[in-house]
């Protein structure tokens, strides 16, 4: 089993993706994150479409552009709230109910269930703009919540509460996020204008799927007796 100290470190990792993919969908981008993004350092390690979506994010933002920020505002509007669009096919709107119900609507099963899974983990997450609770971002907030626990009981050297905090990431991981996202990043591709989103939905697709492997590997470190 790895040390105590790099479950914690990875944890902390795994807590600033999330809430790094988490304010890419949930506004459109600002002056601040495009600057912070403009300048940050993006791993080129390897050919895997994480690598490939950092590379493709970085090629945009370096892009000559008369106003990126009306641009990707613009590409927002139009890939997530269906902006100028007649066909709703057409449209990646980032619900899970919209992606498992069969009418393709929002506030359906999956917001329900969402909502129950908040609840019970007595959370109120951030919902200022007061959309449905299957909302990726509000998703991808509450995998950055259990990171953090998670985070907090391997500081404490508290295993078992780990291992449960593990197994109910798991189980969201495989009964939610992997149940729509990567159909969500599967529309995003086809219809984003920027390559931006193109490539936010690359990086999106791959670290769910990433994630759970981490997941099930700590998992099965914690449970496993030494």
């Amino acid at each position: 089993m790895e040390t105590i100290a790099e479950y914690t470190e990875i944890n902390g990792c795994r807590e600033s993706m999330y809430l790094f993919l988490m304010h890419l969908y949930k506004s459109e981008v600002d002056e601040s994150l495009f600057m912070q993004m403009k300048n940050a350092a993006y791993p080129e390690d390897g050919n895997t479409e994480i690598t490939n979506g950092y590379r493709i994010i970085k090629g945009y933002l370096n892009l000559p552009h008369t106003d990126p920020l009306t641009d990707l505002a613009v590409d927002y509007a139009k890939v997530f709230l269906g902006a100028g669009i007649v066909d709703p096919k057409k449209v990646a709107y980032p619900y899970e109910s919209v992606y498992t119900s069969q009418e393709r609507l929002i506030m359906q099963d999956a917001r329900d269930e969402m909502l129950r899974i908040l609840r019970e983990n007595k959370l109120g997450l951030e919902n200022s703009y007061n959309i449905p609770e299957d909302h990726i971002f509000v998703q991808l907030e509450f995998m950055a919540h259990i990171c953090g626990e998670i985070r907090k009981a391997f500081e404490k050297d508290d295993k078992k509460a780990a291992a449960v905090l593990l197994g109910e990431q798991k189980q969201f991981i495989e009964n939610h996020l992997l149940n729509w996202v990567p159909e969500l990043c599967s529309d995003i591709k086809k219809f984003a204008l920027t390559d931006f989103y193109k490539g936010l939905a690359m990086i999106t697709e791959e670290y769910t799927k990433m994630d759970l492997a981490v997941v099930e590997d700590m998992l099965s470190a914690c449970t496993t007796p030494e």
